[in-house]
């Protein structure tokens, strides 16, 4: 993809136009971060609306902040006139049609990828794995699991074989961090259990002693609680504290946090998650009919999808949108495998943006792609009254810049680009250049479709970018150690 190119370019000479390449590689980089797709396009706007702008402040006597007042002042009509004209997504065949234009040659996994947002939802959690067999595969979990957990002693395993599990049903969870290092902190927690009739109880720790591990197997010959120790998922910090608080809010229950406390000395019965199954292998801890309260997970749910529109970082967002996914209580697992090694990374890399495509374009909606959309969005620069000239230059720049994506298509086809451009603004609403048949065809049916999300933003991180571009006076540049000389 185009963010990936520009990110290997590390500096181009001479420094001069260095400077140019970094700013449209931070652009590029921004797409492929916040959308994973449509860098691209979005590079293809920013060159064009720089281009103008240069043309008008430099021919045009245009004043260049006054001009970046009126370019954001039209983003924001073009991007309302998409969000207008988009339509929802959703349907296992419509969705299987979207994932091939970012596939291309990829058609079964295309039909995966429909078959498995059918099932889990735009919010749902879907992992993208390498496979042990060649070809594309699918699994579905019921429920969420956690990675980097799994059971602290293969005494606890219940299902031994090639792929040893432990399974509870209506399983009682106990959810801390702690190091319970001596028998004493847990009996009391196992004599209030016993007495008020819990009989599998799973107990999420960072570590447990070997004595307390023969406690819990004693017990569990016993036959009064039985008992599975789980090692807290074992990622960073801040994440497993995250994942606590999802355990608890998914299954109720209070989380006991090392930072908070050193034992469960005031632990009472309510303190207890519930799910109707809990499940654990060597590495991996899973939840099935949570029974946390509806109407907290509903509002940690819309909390989480307000963490993650304000998101920075790639990290962050990406976590966010694993919780989510965990909070919609559904988990398809695609796994993918190629010949090569490399070639396996390169389909993981291509399936985890497609994934992120989906589920921007089942959120937020699609329009017609291949820039016809873009097209009719400068009906709204054209609705839009210019209160001075920078205003109306601005528009116009807009407008132009609107149809820099389809004469770059065309133009990459080998048609002419005025040609096209010209037959595409007298076609029917919804109808656009395929690029394939060289014809104008109606974009819906030929299954040409863009996720308005990625477009919105595509014109937002072009119109912000170029805008800083034309209002840059001077830039320091650092000398590089070795190209320093003494005075």
């Amino acid at each position: 993809d185009g963010a990936t190119i520009a990110r290997r370019i590390i500096q181009i000479a001479p420094r001069g136009p260095d400077v140019g390449a970094m700013l449209i590689r931070h652009a590029l980089w921004r797409m492929h971060q916040e959308v994973g797709d449509g860098s691209t396009t979005m590079a293809v706007i920013y060159q064009a609306i720089l281009e103008e702008g240069i043309h008008v402040i430099t021919h045009g006597g245009c004043d260049a902040m006054l001009l970046r007042a009126g370019l954001e002042k039209g983003l924001w009509a073009v991007q309302e006139q998409l969000q207008q004209a988009a339509q929802p997504l959703a349907g296992k065949e419509q969705i299987a049609r979207f994932a091939r234009s970012l596939l291309h040659e990829h058609g079964e996994l295309a039909d995966i990828l429909g078959e498995v947002f059918d099932m889990v939802g735009s919010e749902g959690m879907v992992v993208v794995e390498k496979g042990n067999r060649l070809g594309v595969e699918r699994e579905y979990i019921e429920g969420t699991y956690w990675r980097l957990s799994g059971w602290l002693s293969y005494h606890f395993v219940t299902r031994p074989g090639a792929n040893p599990q432990t399974t509870f049903d209506d399983a009682a969870l106990l959810i801390s961090d702690l190091a319970i290092k001596e028998p004493s902190q847990l009996i009391p927690v196992l004599e209030r259990c016993a007495a008020g009739g819990v009989r599998k109880l799973v107990i999420l720790a960072k570590e447990v002693s070997d004595r307390v591990i023969g406690l819990l197997v004693q017990n569990n010959q016993a036959k009064t609680v039985q008992t599975l120790a789980v090692r807290t998922p074992q990622v960073l910090e801040m994440d497993q504290a995250a994942a606590l608080e999802d355990i608890a809010v998914l299954a109720g229950g209070r989380v006991f946090y090392a930072a908070a406390y050193a034992d469960f000395h005031d632990f009472q019965l309510a303190d207890l998650g519930r799910a109707r199954r809990a499940w654990a292998t060597q590495s991996l801890f899973g939840l099935f009919g949570g029974k946390g309260d509806p109407r907290r997970i509903r509002q940690h749910r819309q909390h989480l999808r307000g963490r993650l529109k304000a998101a920075a970082g790639e990290h962050e967002r990406g976590m966010l949108r694993e919780r989510l996914g965990r909070m919609a209580g559904g988990t398809a697992i695609i796994r993918v495998s190629e010949p090569a090694d490399s070639a396996t990374e390169a389909l993981k890399t291509m399936t985890n943006r497609a994934v992120t495509t989906l589920r921007n374009a089942m959120t937020g909606g699609v329009v017609s792609g291949g820039g016809a959309a873009l097209l009719c969005a400068q009906q709204a620069l054209a609705a839009l009254p210019a209160a001075t000239a920078n205003e109306a230059a601005a528009y116009q720049i807009l407008r132009r810049a609107l149809e820099a994506p389809l004469r770059a298509i065309a133009a990459n086809a080998g048609y002419p680009p005025a040609a096209v451009l010209g037959q595409a603004q007298a076609a029917p609403h919804g109808h656009g250049f395929d690029a394939r048949s060289g014809r104008i065809v109606d974009m819906q049916q030929a299954g040409i479709l863009d996720s308005v999300v990625v477009l919105q933003q595509a014109l937002e991180v072009a119109v912000g970018g170029a805008a800083q571009a034309l209002t840059m006076d001077v830039i320091v540049h650092h000398r590089k150690p070795q190209e320093c000389v003494e005075p």
